[in-house]
């Protein structure tokens, strides 16, 4: 009977360790490209405002240095709004996958039409370029007039964020990723029920006997939390070596940081299972033998 306890008990436990490990990928998941705020810091260590404001550079008309210049300098700023707009792209981002809303984005362009074109009147009237030289004050209003309606014709309203305006096949393939992110939501709470299953079959296993109950969970959470720290590493390791030669260099340098801040919470969690490993597997040293635990 001793034999059988200790052979379920092992197999629970090597149960029991497998499901942390898994569980420990889905907390990953849910801390890091689950988690908006997560979201939010990484795109702007990555530097995303930029590239929102280089596709918003684009729409404008650039053609004399001067207007460049001035464009260029509106950009910046505009950077805490491209910021701010870039991290409600995130949250809507992440609840969609989430299934919490349907992908619908509003952005407002207004803020970047006003300012452009005080910009644009500005630098006109305090330095007037060769073509208004001599020109009267209405002919450089007139001037600057044009000049702002040809930078709302440029500029839309707003930007529409959906479904339809992303295509078919990006839209397909956001919903395939919502599809896998519900799984991995319903996973977590199957899991976590799991895992307390097997801590109290061991228990039953074992006939509620602290001591061996402490060291067979405490096995199992040691070596969850070893597997977790390896695996961290691993995908640390393994993702470093497969980005692609063809990313730019300013974004692949940026890269390594952002791996390991997507392994760092597994990393977390497995020191965390490791150490609580380590203290059971301790206590049940520590413990009275299960012959002193009878009456």
């Amino acid at each position: 009977m001793h034999i059988a306890r200790g052979i379920f008990s092992g197999l629970f436990g090597l149960a029991l360790a497998v499901v942390l490990v898994v569980l420990g990928l889905v907390v990953t998941l849910n801390s890091t490209i689950l988690d908006p705020s997560f979201v939010v810091t990484e795109l702007d260590k990555m530097g995303a405002h930029a590239i929102i404001a280089d596709q918003i550079r684009g729409q404008l008309p650039s053609e004399e240095p001067q207007i460049a210049q001035i464009i260029d300098e509106t950009m910046g700023e505009l950077e805490p709004w491209l910021r701010e707009q870039t991290a409600v792209l995130a949250y809507a981002g992440c609840a969609y996958l989430k299934g919490e809303q349907e992908l619908s984005v509003t952005i407002s362009l207004e803020v970047v039409r006003v300012k452009v074109k005080e910009k644009v009147a500005q630098t006109i009237r305090e330095s007037l370029p060769p073509e208004l030289e001599g020109a009267s004050a209405s002919q450089i209003e007139f001037f600057i007039s044009q000049l702002c309606t040809e930078i709302d014709s440029q500029i839309p309203e707003q930007i529409e964020v959906n479904e339809a305006s992303l295509g078919p096949e990006t839209a397909a393939a956001l919903r395939k990723a919502r599809e896998v992110v519900s799984y991995v939501q319903l996973g977590y709470k199957v899991l976590i029920g799991v895992a307390v299953l097997l801590v109290l079959l061991i228990a039953l296993v074992q006939w509620w006997r602290v001591k061996a109950i402490t060291r067979y969970v405490g096995i199992a959470f040691a070596v969850g939390g070893v597997v977790s720290i390896m695996g961290s590493v691993a995908a640390w390791s393994l993702v470093s070596r497969a980005v692609p030669s063809e990313i730019p260099p300013e974004i692949a340098a940026k890269l390594p940081q952002l791996i390991s801040d997507l392994t760092h919470p597994l990393q977390t969690y497995g020191v965390a299972f490791l150490i609580a490993g380590v203290v059971l597997i301790a206590l049940s040293v520590i413990l009275k033998s299960p012959g002193a635990e009878y009456h």
